[in-house]
């Protein structure tokens, strides 16, 4: 159980931008939004194309299967509103083998970009509030994540104890990830829950997430050519339905006091997890939303609409505008 939850969306992974960079050289730190996908997509793919070289122009892209994948990807993100909202279709049409092939193809794009160098370093601020003595999550807190980045595992692994020798593995072991499940999960000592699961590949029957020196293009480009994909990945979206995980999930609102949201709209393709996490808060006090400007007042109305309303206690709801970095509660500080 949970006297504090933190509930992340995009944007406590949106990082910083320049004005002044061009396409991918906008991104100081962090990761695109969805808005933002086609363009990132089409810089990346743009960079596997031919090109010219001391020899003449290239007859091929530089690692054509990767290349073949994302381009696929890329063509989706601007055929449809939402990546996501192409993949429930795919889920309702019951087309199982293109989902699966979306979600590698998703999962690929997102391991490519993320690098430890440019990771929001949102995240290292607020995990010295609330990392234990153990490297652990302290236990008055969880965090409940909608986002399948890596944004918050690269963050947490620089304040684990028990590191690899490499110290470039990531481990399962403080982290709840839907579509995953292992014995070495221990749920009653797992407060730190992935909602729609990791876009992270992960070797099969293997403890550990691939080295980061494993993610490379070369790599992946080996695996799709040979066709030996031996690895799996969890993306699992809120429609895909899991009780037994969720039933893991819900004793963490039990008894939780204060929530913190950052950067999450309570979209209706996830109400059927939102609310029973929301509704069963029915010790909540405190509420602040972290969110730009534009969006908080948005994000207060869908809120409300979850809120238990056999609640005994009035619950205070603040809006924080100020996004520079992750809101602590004085709770934890004191």
């Amino acid at each position: 159980m949970s006297r504090v939850i933190y509930i992340l969306g995009a944007g406590a992974s949106f990082g910083t931008r320049n004005p002044k960079g061009f396409r991918m050289d906008r991104y100081e730190s962090g990761l695109p939004v969805m808005s933002e996908f086609c363009d990132c997509l089409d810089t990346f793919c743009a960079s596997l194309r031919p090109q010219y070289t001391l020899g003449g122009m290239r007859s091929e892209p530089s690692h054509p299967c990767v290349y073949k994948e994302l381009t696929w990807l890329r063509n989706i993100a601007k055929d449809n509103k939402t990546i996501d909202a192409y993949a429930k279709k795919l889920y309702v049409k019951g087309l199982h083998g293109e989902l699966d092939r979306m979600k590698r193809a998703l999962t690929l794009f997102f391991t490519l970009i993320q690098s430890k160098e440019k990771r929001d370093r949102r995240y290292d601020g607020f995990l010295e509030a609330v990392v234990d003595n153990r490297g652990k999550m302290r236990s008055d807190v969880s965090v409940l994540s909608w986002n399948y980045d890596h944004q918050l595992e690269y963050a947490f692994h620089e304040f684990e104890i028990s590191k690899t020798s490499e110290s470039h593995q990531y481990q399962f072991d403080n982290i709840s990830c839907k579509g995953f499940t292992c014995q070495y999960i221990d749920y009653d000592d797992s407060n730190l829950v992935k909602l729609n699961g990791m876009a992270w590949f992960k070797p099969r029957d293997d403890r550990y997430l691939f080295d980061d020196d494993d993610n490379t293009l070369d790599r992946f480009e080996s695996m799709l050519k040979s066709g030996d994909f031996n690895a799996v990945n969890f993306v699992s979206y809120a429609w895909e339905e899991d009780k037994d995980f969720l039933k893991k999930v819900m004793p963490l609102t039990y008894d939780t006091e204060y929530l913190v949201i950052i950067g999450y709209s309570f979209p209706d393709v996830n109400r059927v997890v939102d609310f029973p996490l929301i509704n069963g808060m029915k010790s909540l006090k405190s509420i602040v939303i972290q969110d730009l400007k534009d969006e908080c007042e948005h994000i207060q109305r869908r809120l409300i609409e979850l809120l238990p309303y056999d609640s005994d206690n009035e619950i205070s709801i603040r809006l924080e505008k100020n996004t520079n970095s992750f809101y602590v509660p004085i709770v934890l500080t004191i």
